[in-house]
């Protein structure tokens, strides 16, 4: 083989490497381009179903043990409006604030009843003074979200304050009441009222020590027990009776009205030891007409509550909250009655003689 022949097989075979040289170095490089984000995905844990997948939002946990199914169902749906908010931060709260909440979309935490009255005590300067006593009341779905808060001092008189709902700063109110309004106040003070001497010495009336440990709610029997004895009548005389539970400064209470005769009783009950908180008498003129028109013939909460549930084509299982109240309008007595089942809330006016309803509407 002649030289010339040797070095043009050379040049083929170093073409011929050359080329496979350059295809190994594309081949790589397509492989790293390619092939690895390929590799990279197919290990990377799914974002719905990997056992790491980032930044997932927590399950809403189940507020603590001890508060209702009505509470812990408006809790839940107030949760799913904003899942910011802690079950066990909202569970301290009434239900009262938690409809409200609900109503206004959720948009934060508020103080609650507590705190509220603790910053209209500290704006009046009566925080150490421990014959004073506040009555809270939420305002949740006003704007602005605030708190109305009622000091009454037993000489002074009483004293309004709103707080915001969500700052706890005091809207409206007067400050340092003690030193500001001292000589005044004996004049202004309400005249008490007149109580049989026998209403005097109830031992229900008398006010728990703030440190004593409250036992359990004792029921609405003994509820009603106390607020009649108060009153110096019996339960057989005392006609449309309406109890309700509800949470006021930290504090289980019975709401109890009732009549009797032309005379209308408001009673506020302490759950855990039957003392009463506050009462109050009216003496109102009944509608007139017919014996179907007095209170003594009503048909009673119950049936308002199973009339309105019929009509609304649900069962009291599902109707997670039912606030029932009897009113009169226009000189016709009516029950009522606000409920929830799933997002939407129901409205019912349901005739307290008859049982038809009156007024139906709902709200999504």
């Amino acid at each position: 083989m002649t030289p010339e022949k040797n070095d043009k097989k050379l040049t083929r075979w170093l073409l011929a490497a050359t080329i496979a040289l350059l295809a190994l170095v594309l081949c790589l490089q397509l492989w790293q381009m390619f092939g690895r984000k390929a590799g990279n995905d197919a290990l990377a844990p799914d974002s719905a179903n990997g056992p790491a997948a980032p930044q997932a939002a927590e399950p809403l946990t189940p507020p603590a043990a001890g508060v209702s199914q009505g509470k812990t169902t408006i809790i839940e749906d107030v949760q799913a409006l904003n899942p910011a908010l802690s079950s066990d931060d909202l569970a301290s709260l009434s239900s009262k604030e938690l409809e409200q909440l609900w109503k206004t979309g959720a948009p934060g935490l508020p103080i609650g009843m507590s705190l509220a009255a603790h910053a209209a005590e500290q704006y009046a300067g009566t925080l150490e003074v421990d014959s004073v006593t506040s009555k809270t009341e939420p305002e949740l779905d006003e704007a602005p979200a605030h708190y109305e808060v009622e000091l009454r001092h037993p000489t002074l008189g009483n004293f309004e304050y709103k707080i915001d709902a969500y700052t706890g700063e005091v809207l409206e109110g007067l400050p340092d009441i003690i030193g500001s309004v001292p000589s005044a106040a004996p004049q202004e003070a309400p005249a008490p009222e007149a109580q049989p001497p026998a209403q005097a010495q109830t031992p229900s009336a008398q006010k728990p020590a703030a440190g004593d440990q409250a036992p359990a709610a004792t029921g609405e029997e003994a509820a009603k027990s106390a607020a009649f004895t108060h009153a110096g009548v019996s339960a057989a005389d005392a006609e449309a009776v309406r109890c309700k539970l509800d949470w006021e400064n930290d504090r289980q209470v019975y709401d109890i009205e009732f009549w009797v005769g032309n005379t209308e009783y408001d009673y506020e009950i302490d759950a855990s030891t039957n003392a009463v908180l506050e009462s109050k008498q009216e003496q109102n003129s009944r509608p007139g007409g017919t014996a179907a028109q007095q209170p003594g013939s009503f048909i009673g909460e119950e049936a308002a509550k199973s009339a309105a549930l019929s009509h609304a084509g649900i069962s009291a299982a599902d109707a997670g909250y039912v606030q029932c109240e009897l009113d009169e309008d226009d000189g016709r007595w009516i029950y009522e009655l606000e409920f929830r089942a799933g997002s939407v809330e129901y409205e019912y006016e349901i005739d307290a003689s008859s049982g038809t309803v009156v007024k139906a509407a709902q709200d999504r």
